[in-house]
């Protein structure tokens, strides 16, 4: 397998040897397996063989590398300008030698602190106690954790020493905007109401939390006109790999009204081509299945067959550079229509991958389907969710409007 990529003879003799020569063919096969270009895999066959010389240097062996070695290497003997490119080859040759039990996997680092503790505590309630996905238990902790370290700080996590003015005291330094605060008194009120039930405290402290004055239907949907929408589609450079990968996301988000973590979430078997259908798997682990439009199947069809790489993860959208596996956030997918709307020329007041959700919901209102009919293809839980949209029927509005009364006239 090395001779395919270094074609001179004497080269590859000089590689094979190597004090690490034997594993060069096996670490070859391997990156070639995982979808690594040409050029990258010669690299990183120079940057390991300049690591075996270096190893040889000092007496070492290869069963006895560590990832330290690794570290020390890119310290000592990488020039600065390539010091990131080598310590990847590095990491890569590590993790063949690891998959093919020639040296010691690291034992994982375990966290026994009562803090990590609670967070394991309090994330398998959140996942599977209030089937929140892995994603949502995580943000949730993000304010859990800066609560309990601002109030206990170096010290133990004594739970029952919690009082409501902490809590209060702890908003108030960190009040940001009022969609944020509100979203971090559920989140601790959550919290406290976990450890009550628990009986980690001895009172209920969440009903000590006081509410966030937030009026109903408040906030007015931010949403793309058809048009744009339409535009933002014909702009995508569908001439290219990832081109023809986002395209078929941003179907996905302005046909279905797919979430972020929806699209991230989809795998090969969710599509089924004989029923013209697709599994969403939603928030709160509940699955529904849609039908799949045609220029959304015919997008994904196009984009499977042709752009997708060999890889073993089932994930349907994945990094089409190596290693190649799912993507890994529902961040991913709005800095991807981000982009897009810049490359669109479009400036709506937000850019995330919900703002083609509002779109489709209020297109379609203005398109005479009904509320009811829009929360079911929304898949919202509740008509209450869905009457946030008829604040921006501006049209259907104006119908109701009363006339202003005027001066010396009837009322």
């Amino acid at each position: 397998m090395l001779d395919r990529f270094v074609k001179h003879r004497a080269a590859a003799q000089r590689l094979r040897a190597n004090p690490i020569g034997s594993h060069l063919d096996g670490f070859t096969a391997w990156l070639s397996q995982r979808g690594f270009a040409w050029t990258t895999i010669r690299q990183h066959v120079w940057a390991v063989a300049a690591f075996g010389r270096w190893l040889h240097r000092r007496g070492r062996s290869v069963r006895l590398l560590h990832r330290r070695d690794a570290d020390d290497f890119c310290r000592r003997a990488c020039a600065v300008p390539r010091r990131a490119r080598d310590s990847a080859a590095l990491g890569q040759f590590l993790a063949y030698l690891e998959a093919a039990h020639l040296i010691a996997v690291p034992a994982p680092v375990i966290d026994r602190s009562p803090l990590a503790q609670l967070h394991a505590r309090y994330t398998a309630y959140l996942q599977h106690n209030r089937a929140l996905s892995p994603d949502s238990a995580t943000r949730n902790w993000f304010v859990l954790r800066r609560f309990l370290v601002e109030r206990f700080g170096d010290g133990p996590i004594v739970l029952r020493d919690l009082r409501p003015d902490d809590v209060t005291q702890y908003l108030l330094r960190h009040v940001p905007a009022q969609s944020r605060c509100s979203t971090q008194v559920s989140t601790l009120r959550g919290f406290l109401r976990f450890l009550w039930q628990a009986g980690d405290i001895d009172r209920d402290l969440a009903a000590a939390i006081p509410p966030i004055r937030r009026w109903r239907l408040v906030e007015v949907p931010k949403y793309l006109q058809a048009v744009e929408v339409a535009h933002l589609l014909a702009s995508v450079d569908r001439t290219s790999a990832s081109g023809r990968r986002n395209y078929a996301i941003l179907l996905l988000l302005a046909r279905l009204g797919l979430r972020a973590g929806e699209v991230v979430r989809l795998e090969l078997e969710d599509l089924d081509w004989r029923t013209g259908e697709v599994t969403v798997r939603g928030k709160g682990l509940v699955h529904a299945r849609l039908p799949l439009p045609r220029d959304v199947g015919a997008a994904l069809a196009t984009y499977l067959r042709t752009d997708r790489p060999t890889c073993a993860t089932r994930r349907v959208f994945v990094c089409l550079k190596a290693p190649h596996r799912g993507l890994g956030h529902p961040a991913t997918v709005s800095t991807l229509v981000h982009c897009a709307l810049n490359r669109a020329g479009l400036t709506p007041p937000t850019t995330g991958a919900h703002l083609l959700r509002h779109s489709l919901a209020t297109n379609l209102l203005r398109h005479g389907t009904s509320l009811g009919d829009i929360g079911e293809v929304l898949r919202h839980q509740q008509l209450q969710t869905t009457e946030i949209y008829a604040k921006v029927d501006v049209d259907r509005l104006r119908t109701l409007a009363q006339p202003w009364p005027i001066p010396g006239g009837t009322r």
